[in-house]
C-alpha cells in the first residue's frame, strides 16, 4: 500500500480522502460472510457498510453536500457513497445521511473495497491503520445461520381494536376528511435465543430476488427489512420511482393465481388506490423533471406470497436537482400515508398510531456522483437480542373491510415469520 500512502499524503488537508481497490472475489466473500453495520442488497450489486467517519456520521442534506464538494478521490472504478434514511411516514421529515469508513460492494463488473476518513494533521499511516481494524472487524465471522424457533407473539393492535381504527377510517372517508388512509399494524415476537441479524440478513436476501434487502442500525438494535417498494432509482439524469398499491394473495396453482390476479386488476378499491399513488408520484416528479411517462395502465409484480398492482414512473431531472430532492418530494407517497396526505396524517395523528422502528420509512444510498436508490422500508422487523417487531400495514379506501384488511396484513407479516421462525425459508 506504499504507494497509495505517498498519494494520500499529498492531498489537501481538512477534507474527505477515499481510496478504492478492487477486490479478488474470495476475498470479498469472506468479508461479506462477516458482520456489516449496513447492508444493501439488490438484483446485480450488493453493498456493505461498516463504521462511520467521525464528524460524518449523521449528517443533513446541505452537510453531505458540501462534503461531496471537497473530497480526494483515489483509485480507479469505485465511487464513495452514503446511506441515509428518513423518519416514517406519519412523521416524515428530511434525510439524514452516514458516511461509512469502510464500503464493499459487488456489481455486474467488478468487486470494490472503499475506504473513505477524513484527511487532518494526523499521519496518514494513522488512517491506514484505523482502515484494517475495521476491516478486522468487519471479517469477523457471523453467528449458525440457524432458525429461531417462535416462543411468543403479541398483536397491537389486537384483532378488536383493528375493526374498530379501520371502521373509524373508513368513516372519515365517507365524511370526505380524505380519499385514502394507511393503518399499520405490528407483531411483538420472542425466540428462544437471540437474533444473528447478519445470518438473517443473509437468509432474507435468498428468498427475496426480486427486491431489495437491507439492514440497518437502530435506537434499538437492527432493523432488517425485504421490500419491493423503490421509491427512487437515479443514474444520471435518468430518475424513476415504482407506484405499488393494490394487493391481493398468491396462489400455488396456476389458475387460481390468475383468476387472482384477473381480480387485482378488475377490483374498483384497488384500482383507485393505485391511481391515487400514481397520480401523485408523477405530480411531484414534474416538479425536479422533464419527460415524465408512466403506462396508462399497471402491471403486476408477483412476489412469492403477494401480488402488487405496479407503475413505473420514469423523467429526466432538470439541471440543479438530485436523488435527495427527489426523496424529499415524493416521501411519503399515498402507499405508505394516504391521501392527501396532511388531512390523512393528521388522522393518525388524532388516532395515536405510532409507528416505532423505521416502518414506512425510507432507507437509501447515494454516491459521490449523485447516482442512487432509496426504498420505502417495509416488510420489516426492528431486532433487538431475542424480540423482534414486526410491521405490516393496508390501504384503507371507503369500502374496505377490516377483516379482509387484516388478511392482507397477515400475509405480509407472514413473508418475515417464515424466514424468522421455524418456517420454510
Amino acid at each position: 500500500m506504499g504507494g497509495w500512502l505517498e498519494k494520500m499524503a499529498a492531498a489537501p488537508g481538512g477534507s474527505l480522502l477515499s481510496l478504492a481497490l478492487d477486490l479478488p472475489e474470495p476475498l470479498f466473500d469472506l468479508a461479506r460472510n462477516g458482520r456489516a453495520d449496513r447492508l444493501w442488497i439488490a438484483p446485480g450489486d450488493e453493498i456493505l457498510g461498516a463504521g462511520a467517519v467521525t464528524g460524518f456520521g449523521d449528517m443533513s442534506v446541505e452537510r453531505w453536500r458540501a462534503a461531496s464538494r471537497r473530497w480526494t478521490r483515489l483509485g480507479a472504478g469505485a465511487r464513495p457513497l452514503a446511506f441515509f434514511t428518513a423518519p416514517p411516514a406519519p412523521i416524515g421529515g428530511a434525510a439524514r445521511l452516514s458516511l461509512p469508513e469502510l464500503v464493499l460492494r459487488r456489481d455486474a463488473s467488478r468487486c470494490s473495497l472503499i475506504l473513505t476518513g477524513f484527511h487532518d494533521s494526523r499521519p496518514v499511516t494513522a488512517l491506514a491503520r484505523q482502515w484494517a481494524e475495521r476491516f478486522h472487524l468487519l471479517t469477523a465471522p457471523a453467528g449458525k445461520d440457524a432458525h429461531g424457533r417462535v416462543e411468543r407473539e403479541e398483536d397491537l393492535p389486537g384483532r378488536d381494536e383493528w375493526r374498530a381504527r379501520v371502521r373509524a377510517a373508513t368513516q372519515a372517508i365517507r365524511a370526505k376528511k380524505f380519499d385514502k388512509v394507511v393503518l399499520a399494524r405490528k407483531r411483538v415476537v420472542a425466540l428462544r435465543a437471540p437474533v444473528d441479524t447478519d445470518a438473517l440478513a443473509r437468509r432474507m436476501a435468498q428468498n427475496c430476488a426480486e427486491g431489495r434487502v437491507l439492514k440497518l442500525p437502530s435506537h434499538r438494535g437492527s432493523v432488517l427489512a425485504a421490500t419491493p417498494e423503490l421509491l427512487a432509482v437515479k443514474r444520471g439524469d435518468a430518475l424513476v420511482s415504482h407506484a405499488l398499491a393494490g394487493t391481493a394473495p398468491r396462489f400455488p396453482g396456476r389458475a387460481e393465481d390468475d383468476r387472482a390476479a384477473e381480480g387485482l386488476r378488475a377490483s374498483a378499491k384497488e384500482r383507485r388506490e393505485h391511481a391515487v399513488v400514481v397520480q401523485s408520484i408523477a405530480g411531484a416528479l414534474r416538479d425536479l423533471c422533464d419527460e415524465v411517462f408512466h403506462a396508462p395502465e399497471p402491471d403486476l409484480m408477483r412476489l412469492r406470497r403477494l401480488q402488487h398492482l405496479w407503475t413505473p414512473v420514469t423523467g429526466r431531472l432538470r439541471e440543479g436537482f438530485d436523488l435527495l430532492d427527489a426523496v424529499a418530494a415524493l416521501h411519503p407517497t399515498p402507499a405508505v400515508l394516504g391521501w392527501p396526505k396532511a388531512p390523512a396524517r393528521a388522522f393518525l395523528r388524532d388516532t395515536e398510531e405510532r409507528r416505532d422502528g423505521f416502518y414506512t420509512g425510507l432507507a437509501g444510498w447515494i454516491d459521490a456522483e449523485g447516482d442512487g436508490e432509496a426504498a420505502v422500508i417495509l416488510r420489516c422487523a426492528e431486532i433487538e437480542g431475542r424480540e423482534a417487531r414486526l410491521w405490516a400495514g393496508a390501504g384503507i379506501m371507503a369500502e374496505s373491510d377490516p377483516d379482509a384488511e387484516w388478511a392482507e396484513t397477515e400475509l405480509k407479516l407472514t413473508t418475515f415469520l417464515d424466514i424468522l421462525g421455524d418456517g420454510a425459508p
